[in-house]
């Protein structure tokens, strides 16, 4: 642009560097505004040309070209470090290059490094189930979904989640007691639970001792299973995922005697199971009340699943059409619930 300028402005500047009047005819006939080329005038003033001054501080370490291999590497190694890609680079362009410059150009690609998202392993075969599954429920209105009794068991433990968790702290506070998760040997101990739910709120919730086989799994459906599904009526749907002692020959016989409706369920599916939210819930409130010992968590457990209430079971099932939209239009593959 200022080679062009230049190269063109035929009238003497001002001594004030301003343009002439013929160059403001120019400025009208090519639909360039004057306070444009006054800029232009005064660099030329001062310099004795138009031409941009070369630039002070250090020149960028890596050119365009650098820049798209830099990208192309990240975006086709989702998982590959900065140390990792700084490496590549001074392998190939022999030019070393520090991590924190890879780190600062891929932030202005828009690329930020993040911690994974935790899900499930999905083959193909569990894509096209979860796209059938959709497939087959999206024409389903929300009558049948408050019509299904949702079901599964989980983990609780004595000291929190097992999740990843932050702390606000300043430098030098690492060691604060306020600042660092404790731990116990052996973890501490946990409590195993089944639990269910339907649209009209919580069911029943079984603590499960040791390890749960077929067996008392069959026992838990006839203590607990079955007062919450006759609750919802004649049209009431069971869902439970496929768990091996979900599908026992024992477990498929006892649903059969029972003339219980079971829906069928995609494996690696916990994103459609709005339980799975609802224990969410359940154990942030349960960590909240501190307890000490097992006996308290199972009494705490208990008192905050009745206190659950039913507008958030219902909330829950609700989603459930956005769930399965999801699952479409993701083709099968992992949703964000």
């Amino acid at each position: 642009m200022s080679k062009l300028l230049a190269t063109k402005m035929s009238t003497p500047l001002s001594d004030n560097g301003q343009m002439g009047p013929k160059v403001s005819i120019f400025c009208v006939a090519t639909i360039i505004f004057q306070h444009c080329l006054n800029p232009l005038g005064q660099r030329f003033n001062r310099t004795g040309s138009t031409q941009n001054r070369p630039r002070c501080g250090r020149p960028r370490k890596l050119c365009a070209c650098a820049k798209r291999h830099i990208q192309r590497m990240a975006l086709g190694n989702r998982r590959m470090s900065a140390a990792s890609i700084a490496a590549e680079v001074e392998g190939v362009g022999g030019q070393p290059v520090s991590a924190q410059t890879i780190r600062r150009t891929l932030h202005q690609i828009g690329l930020q490094g993040c911690r994974p998202r935790r899900k499930p392993l999905l083959k193909m075969m569990h894509k096209k189930a979860r796209k059938r599954f959709a497939a087959d429920k999206q024409t389903k209105d929300m009558d049948f979904w408050n019509h299904v009794l949702w079901s599964d068991e989980t983990k609780i433990n004595l000291f929190g989640s097992d999740g990843v968790k932050c702390v606000w702290r300043q430098p030098g506070e690492e060691y604060k007691d306020k600042c660092v998760l404790p731990t116990v040997k052996y973890g501490g101990g946990n409590v195993m639970v089944w639990g269910c739910m339907s649209a009209a709120g919580t069911g029943e919730l079984q603590f499960i001792e040791g390890t749960m086989n077929a067996n008392m799994y069959c026992d838990i459906l006839k203590q607990s299973m079955i007062p919450s599904l006759w609750r919802l009526g004649r049209r009431a749907v069971f869902q439970h995922d496929n768990d091996p002692k979900h599908t026992s020959k024992m477990t498929t016989a006892l649903l059969k005697k029972l003339r219980v409706k079971v829906m069928d369920w995609p494996s690696m599916s916990p994103d459609l199971n709005p339980i799975e939210h609802l224990w969410g819930i359940l154990k942030r409130k349960v960590e909240v009340r501190k307890v000490s010992n097992i006996h308290q968590l199972r009494d705490v457990i208990m008192e905050e699943w009745k206190r659950i209430p039913v507008a958030t079971c219902e909330a829950l099932v609700n989603s459930m059409p956005k769930r399965v939209k999801a699952v479409l239009e993701n083709n099968g593959g992992h949703t964000k619930y």
